[in-house]
């Protein structure tokens, strides 16, 4: 891989500032994460203005170092800008929480496959014409959190079938979770009680402070986002 130039489908993480007319940009690939260094994208004539920006898939094209995790971005063209978003502070803030989570959480190598179609369904979901109500919302944030679980081989036991009941944290300790709760988390993409999907939103809070480390405060900024509006 390393002295190769590689073109490939990307989705894109994060931008930072690498100088005062350079970008560091991080990427979801198919085949892993990707952090490249484009080299005047602020410049007035660049050829990188407007080709990317979060949340936008592009298809890419960069020269692999030997050295490092930097790589040189050459070509980057937008296939789906998801201009729509920008339009939604509701979708936009859910868009945010899910590139974070997999920026930190999505592996290397062919298993990241599976997390780049998650990301993608996940904000092309957010593009659409649907209903934006705090339902709508806690639905898809709950339907992508749920796939997280399963992605890391961390999703829960929900097979419990008495009245109520329960799951397991990390040790001995058990979460209590009403047959309704359960079954939302089993299905939270037809859920249509608003009080039963935040139940279930605040039953995965907990699951996922035991289990994984990521993007806590953000979630629940939209958390409140969501309650509020």
């Amino acid at each position: 891989m390393a002295g190769e130039t590689i073109r490939a489908d990307a989705i894109c993480l994060a931008i930072r500032p690498w100088s005062k007319t350079s970008h560091v940009v991080a990427w979801l690939t198919p085949s892993g994460q990707v952090a490249t260094l484009v080299k005047g994208a602020v410049r007035p004539k660049s050829a990188f203005l407007g080709q990317y920006d979060l949340n936008y898939t592009c298809e890419i094209l960069y020269y692999a170092r030997a050295k490092g995790d930097l790589h040189a971005l050459r070509e980057a063209s937008p296939m789906e800008r998801r201009d729509a978003l920008r339009g939604d502070y509701r979708a936009l803030a859910l868009a945010d929480y899910f590139r974070r989570t997999a920026h930190e959480l999505a592996p290397a190598g062919p298993e990241c496959a599976e997390w780049f179609e998650l990301l993608e369904s996940a904000l092309d979901g957010l593009t659409g014409r649907a209903e934006r109500s705090t339902a709508d919302s806690l639905r898809r944030l709950l339907s992508f959190e749920m796939r997280v679980l399963e992605l890391s081989g961390l999703a829960p036991d929900l097979s419990e079938s008495r009245e109520n009941g329960s799951f397991q944290l990390r040790g001995e300790r058990r979460i209590p979770v009403s047959r309704e709760t359960m079954d939302c988390l089993r299905r939270p993409a037809d859920e249509k009680n608003p009080k039963i999907l935040v139940d279930a939103a605040r039953v995965i809070g907990v699951f996922y402070t035991f289990h994984l480390d990521c993007a806590s405060d953000v979630r629940r900024t939209v958390l409140r986002m969501i309650y509020n509006n």
